[in-house]
């Protein structure tokens, strides 16, 4: 184990790739100087490949066995060994991104008298124990400071944890301009005519996500647009909901979509098939707690049509820079999604204008800046 010197110990439980972990992965790969002022155990849940993609990132990445909370043998040793690596290498602050990872966090940095931030992405419930047990945990912890991604999320928080500072923390993307030429080699492998309008949603399948939403309004929109098509992109992940996909595919039959709707299951290049997309849409049926989607539609200068509530009503200031819709209303979905096919000159002034929001306020460069000053507010004493 190498024993340079780092400020900042990241705990990350799981390898598959969310919302929270795509933001942990821009993050360092964006950012040189929380590379080298962080490590990053990883406590190797799931079957996916985020600690690779962070090693090829240039973050260090240090392999912890995984342990069940509920196994007290196992889980003393993790927190020991978490310990031990935080007094090994000096580090002042531990990050914790979710709920499992806060659990263990907030412990690891008490037994090792560091400050301890946690990365709040999610819009928790009231009272206390209407959220999930693992949640609720999280949220007693130990805590010194909690970071937390959107105002939406920030109402519940303040109530559930009066006594712990909060403070707004939204997500960033990166600036990367997919070339014309790849945006065009990604319509032709869907099969997307120059003349076509392409409409897609983006995200992991989970029944909150809506995605059945999004083949009712395809289908509404298809009858009176020919020459629209649309493409699902994503998989499930860390194992929930996977029967949903088959039911997804099942509705798009049902409604006479074969050839005009694609899915295309996970997919790693997503900057590139938002780019390939004349239209993106968001559809989660409960309040988004951010929407990193969102604005990596943004970023590629794509118009986004979003659900009301959480995240992406923080996102967009204005209806020039997006457009939202009821969650769960199929019909008005429909309705905003023919507007923007109808009217290629609105889009290109929506893409323009969000372009323009993220640049201002969402870049990875804003959200690294701004996570490494939290962070060092945060470790200016040690903690008792």
């Amino acid at each position: 184990m190498s024993e340079a010197q780092r400020d900042f110990l990241f705990i990350q439980s799981t390898t598959e790739v969310g919302g929270a972990e795509a933001a942990t992965l821009n993050l360092f790969t964006h950012s040189a100087e929380l590379r080298a002022r962080s490590v990053i155990a990883n406590l190797g849940y799931g079957q996916g490949d985020l600690p690779l993609r962070l090693r090829a990132a240039g973050a260090e990445v240090i392999d912890l066995p995984p342990t069940r909370l509920r196994n007290p043998i196992g889980a003393s040793k993790m927190l020991l060994s978490l310990r031990r690596l935080a007094r090994a290498r000096g580090v002042r602050v531990v990050a914790a991104n979710g709920a499992h990872p806060q659990v263990v966090g907030g412990v690891a940095a008490r037994l090792a008298r560091v400050k301890s931030v946690f990365l709040v992405n999610m819009i928790h419930r009231l009272p206390l124990w209407s959220n999930e047990p693992l949640d609720m945990l999280a949220l007693r912890g130990p805590c010194d400071l909690m970071l937390v991604i959107s105002r939406a999320s920030m109402d519940t928080i303040e109530r559930l944890r009066p006594g712990v500072e909060s403070r707004l923390f939204y997500w960033g993307t990166p600036l990367r301009e997919t070339p014309d030429a790849d945006a065009r080699a990604a319509r032709a492998e869907l099969g997307i005519a120059d003349d076509e309008v392409l409409v897609g949603v983006f995200g992991r399948l989970q029944r909150w996500k809506a995605q059945d939403v999004f083949v009712e309004a395809a289908a509404r929109v298809a009858v009176s647009r020919p020459k629209s098509r649309f493409v699902v992109v994503g998989g499930s992940v860390f194992g929930l909901e996977p029967e949903y996909f088959e039911e997804l595919k099942s509705g798009a039959r049902a409604r006479g979509l074969d050839g005009r709707l694609t899915f295309t299951g996970f997919r790693n290049d997503v900057a590139r098939l938002m780019a390939a997309c004349d239209v993106v849409c968001h559809t989660s049926r409960v309040p988004e707690p951010f929407g990193l989607v969102v604005i990596e539609a943004m970023a590629q200068a794509r118009p986004v049509i979003a659900t009301r509530g959480g995240g992406p009503s923080e996102i967009f200031a204005d209806d020039s820079q997006g457009l939202l819709v009821s969650p769960d209303d199929a019909a008005g979905l429909a309705a905003a999604i023919t507007t923007l096919v109808d009217d290629p000159e609105k889009r290109r002034r929506m893409g323009i204008a969000g372009l323009a929001r993220v640049k201002d306020a969402f870049t990875i460069d804003v959200m690294a800046r701004n996570l490494i000053a939290h962070f060092d507010s945060v470790a200016g004493a040690r903690a008792a």
